[in-house]
């Protein structure tokens, strides 16, 4: 069996550690080979970086088939809410032969979970400017009569990488300061309860600074990550029965990857996925892969 887990960077990582973690602790009878697929074409220039739209879809549209073609995946979860927005085009039909899934339609699930849990609870997403662009939260929970007034879509340009590359936090911190302000504002009020969505894979690995943030102006915070969930939702997509079967994981990625994020991202993911961190330190480089 060979799943494969795509993201423009490394923050899809922390799902394909959880779904590691979790068939160590549940082994299962199948041998199962992950392959993580970065998407992004250089370090410096992911997909948010691109001028256009079109640019974006026949990037995607360009690895998609270099997946197909090279490593015929069973099964492939797109581990970012900017792919997963773009992949809802109409563009990629050509694609769809083989179960493709990705974290928007899981994330917008729990979105409405929650807000049924509590319709007084206002929503902010927070999230890369691809997807908020697109407005597809707001639009996917308007359909399901959740109150314009009630959410709130915010871009953090440049926070990924900030993530990423300082586990420190302190580089984050101080972006997120800002667009916390700038997403309170889009209320007519300053809410006394608040859902945080994380709507990109990256923003998971600081979950901690989102919920100190909003503190500091909110009565009540509710962080919401869906990368656990994710990682439950892939494994849910299988019939597989216990058992001591093999576990492979391998990162292929278009540039190499800085040493910054590689010396920060074990610290995120801890002790629970050490075949996600072998593979992330000797990522495999294909300057050609797509």
């Amino acid at each position: 069996m060979r799943i494969g887990i795509t993201d423009s960077g490394v923050g899809g990582l922390s799902v394909c550690a959880e779904v590691e973690a979790r068939l160590r602790r549940n082994p299962v009878r199948e041998d199962i080979e992950i392959l993580y697929l970065n998407a992004a074409l250089e370090d410096d220039y992911s997909f948010n970086s691109m001028a256009s739209r079109q640019e974006k879809l026949q990037t995607f549209d360009r690895f998609l088939h270099s997946v197909a073609d090279n490593y015929q995946p069973d099964y492939l979860f797109i581990a970012c809410n900017t792919l997963s927005v773009l992949f809802e085009d109409s563009y990629f039909a050509e694609h769809r032969q083989i179960p493709i899934k990705g974290i928007v339609e899981i994330g917008t699930r729990e979105i409405i979970k929650a807000y049924q849990q509590d319709p007084e609870i206002a929503i902010i997403v927070f999230a890369t400017p691809t997807t908020i662009e697109e407005k597809v939260y707001s639009r996917n929970l308007g359909k399901s009569g959740i109150p314009a007034h009630q959410i709130a879509e915010q871009a953090c340009p440049g926070l990924a990488d900030a993530i990423s590359n300082d586990a420190t936090g302190m580089l984050a911190a101080t972006l997120l300061d800002g667009y916390i302000s700038e997403a309170l504002e889009q209320f007519e009020n300053t809410p006394k309860k608040v859902l945080v969505f994380l709507g990109c894979t990256h923003y998971g690995y600081q979950a901690g600074l989102f919920e100190k943030g909003l503190q500091a102006h909110v009565a009540e915070v509710q962080v919401l990550n869906p990368n656990p969930v994710a990682a439950s939702f892939i494994l849910s997509s299988f019939n597989f029965q216990p058992g001591h079967g093999t576990l492979n994981i391998k990162f292929i990625t278009r540039y190499a990857i800085p040493e910054k994020p590689i010396r920060s991202l074990p610290g995120y993911i801890g002790d629970k996925a050490p075949a996600t961190i072998s593979a992330l330190r000797n990522f495999i480089h294909l300057p050609k892969f797509f």
